[in-house]
């Protein structure tokens, strides 16, 4: 009986360490964080710690969440183009008029989305008083907003290179990057 309760014990134990250290991971080794519309956490104390008042609270919120809206089936269309090129370039004979065609789409919805980028950009900075303007360029100019994702900024962005055993990508290791 003794053993039987002390076996339960130490299995109720790991099974709230397990769950723990589950729930412990930062979000980028769990994806894109749990942060509202999937963006991770840094993103959103990027805008929230900056003292916003509670108006503004409520106009960002209201602002990320119709740029949400707006991006997301452009997003998804542009998913969608991208498995449609690669279906079309797996074929024996490529067409590559259908190709082409199916790539300036892409360029085309990446213009549009880029533009509503900028405009949601300019939304934010009207929002924000002069000095929370200036905390947030200080911010995106270290990688720590969403406005500046661009290849290195952040630690554990590879853009797509495979990470080697010494955790270098392999266009790190030749001394380009």
């Amino acid at each position: 009986m003794k053993t039987k309760l002390i076996k339960t014990a130490g299995l109720i134990l790991m099974a709230t360490l397990m769950v723990t250290t589950v729930n412990a991971q930062s979000p980028r080794q769990g994806g894109r964080g749990s942060g509202p519309n999937g963006l991770g956490n840094e993103r959103v104390s990027a805008y929230f710690s900056l003292d916003l008042t509670t108006e503004q609270q409520e106009a960002m919120k209201t602002l990320r969440a119709d740029n949400y809206k707006t991006m997301k089936p452009l997003r998804n269309k542009v998913l969608e183009l991208k498995a449609r090129e690669r279906t079309l370039m797996s074929e024996e004979l490529v067409d590559m008029k259908a190709v082409n065609k199916v790539i300036d789409e892409q360029t085309d919805l990446m213009n549009n989305m880029r533009k509503i980028q900028a405009t949601h950009k300019v939304g934010v900075k009207e929002i924000l008083t002069d000095e929370q303007e200036m905390q947030l360029e200080q911010r995106s100019r270290y990688g720590r907003t969403k406005w500046n994702k661009g290849p290195g900024v952040y630690p554990g962005n590879n853009m797509g290179r495979p990470y080697h055993r010494n955790g270098v990508g392999s266009n790190q290791r030749n001394g380009q990057g």
